[in-house]
Order: structure tokens, then sequence, then C-alpha cells
């Protein structure tokens, strides 16, 4: 089934593509912005520590 503006012929408003495009362009410099966090976090450093972490919790709790 065809959408409604391709059925009538309609022009699809230009508004609708600068919504897109600017929720786009906004999804886009997120991205960057979160790796760029992490990395001055440190949450790259060693990500091998976690899985070590999880069993030596895991030793203390049953015990």
């Amino acid at each position: 089934m065809l959408p409604d503006h391709v059925m009538t012929g309609t022009v699809i408003d230009p508004a609708d593509y600068t919504i897109i495009l600017i929720a786009s362009v906004i999804i886009l410099l997120i991205f960057p912005a979160l790796l760029y966090w992490g990395w001055k976090k440190g949450q790259f450093k060693d990500i091998e520590e976690a899985k070590y972490r999880m069993i030596e919790m895991e030793d203390e709790n049953a015990r």
C-alpha cells in the first residue's frame, strides 16, 4: 500500500525534510561527543578489567 501523498500526487512539505536534516545532524554530533566523553573519563583504558571484576565479585558472594 502506497502512502497517501504518493497516491494523491501531493508534494511533501519541505519543512519535513528540514526536521529530518536537523535530527540527523543532532544524532551525528551526539555520537562523537559521547565517544570523546568516554575517552576523557577513561572508559577505554582497561576494557578487560570489568569481566575479571565480575568474576571476583561472584566468588565473594558465593562464600
